[in-house]
């Protein structure tokens, strides 16, 4: 009865509203930059509001959304290492928003109910590339070959129209062929950023990315084999050699030249690593935020 009892107490307490949070801050839930830390992040976030003042902008309300916002109120930076775990802590009340790709934000709103996004879209525009340790690159240079020519023969369009643009409910898997006696590539993958990168039903990587891996390893004739790990754990896995490739996110803001210092915040290349040429790019970064303030119980509602 006592468990039963500090079972009950528990789950009323984590029901109850956040107590003691500022209401002068948001706190944003990110998918932890391999390039750098939540420290780190904070620490630009904050320096960007002491270096940046409002008539440094342009006179057009609409230019540069995220810059606005960050100067108007402060928001203090989460790092998570999965998409599931931050989307438990928004639910949660622990943060306030999450900060998304649109394209990963539309999935996520379509296939739950409780979230909603906001008015207010972040235009950082970002681009995709896939990341090799500095002494690989031949191997990055045959990527390199092979991306620039499905982009030329539309290869690049036509997946991008099936398997993001396209998506539905149902999410199939992706297997390579394989290649008897030849090389094999092995690719970190997270799941973690649908509908480019995710996991199907049966457990197996499927998404955007998964599929041009496949074509990659159709035309260089090599095997693609998959690594399962965490947001935080790809650059272990590249460093460490268990992985051939990861894949990397790059993300720019577009501010004026007088801001040029402020963009280090969003570089995202530690050292020791080289990037493919970009096979995937998107201009709008989306706030994503709860339809309704809740406590524990309203995350199993659907």
């Amino acid at each position: 009865m006592k468990k039963v009892a500090l079972l009950i107490v528990t789950l009323i307490i984590f029901s109850l509203p956040a107590y003691g949070k500022d209401d002068n801050v948001i706190n944003l839930g990110i998918l932890g930059y391999l390039g750098t830390t939540e420290k780190a992040f904070q620490e630009g976030f904050d320096n960007l509001r002491n270096v940046v003042k409002p008539d440094m902008l342009p006179d057009d309300q609409d230019a540069y959304p995220f810059i606005r916002s960050l100067l108007e109120q402060r928001h203090v930076v989460h790092f998570y290492n999965s998409l599931m775990n931050m989307m438990m802590g928004l639910r949660s009340g622990k943060v306030d928003r999450v900060m998304l790709p649109m394209s990963t934000a539309n999935y996520v709103l379509s296939i739950n109910s409780n979230y909603e996004a906001e008015k207010n879209v972040l235009m950082l525009p970002s681009s995709l590339s896939f990341a090799f340790l500095e002494d690989n690159v031949d191997l990055k240079n045959e990527f390199d070959k092979v991306l620039t020519a499905m982009k030329e023969d539309g290869t690049l369009r036509a997946l991008e129209q099936k398997y993001v643009k396209q998506m539905g409910q149902r999410v199939e898997s992706i297997k390579p062929e394989f290649f008897s006696g030849a090389d094999t590539i092995t690719v970190a993958v997270t799941g973690d950023m649908p509908p480019l990168d995710m996991f199907a039903g049966d457990g197996n990587p499927a998404g955007y990315s998964t599929a041009i891996l496949a074509e990659i390893g159709k035309r260089l004739q090599k095997n693609i084999k998959f690594l399962d790990v965490s947001a935080g754990g790809r650059s272990s896995a590249l460093y460490s050699g268990r992985a051939d490739v990861v894949f990397w996110c790059r993300v720019t803001e577009k501010m004026p030249d007088m801001l040029e210092e402020v963009k280090k915040l969003f570089t995202d290349k530690p050292a020791g690593v080289i990037l493919s040429v970009p096979y995937y790019s998107w201009d709008k970064e989306v706030l994503i935020k709860n339809k309704e303030k809740g406590g524990f119980f309203n995350m199993f509602r659907r």
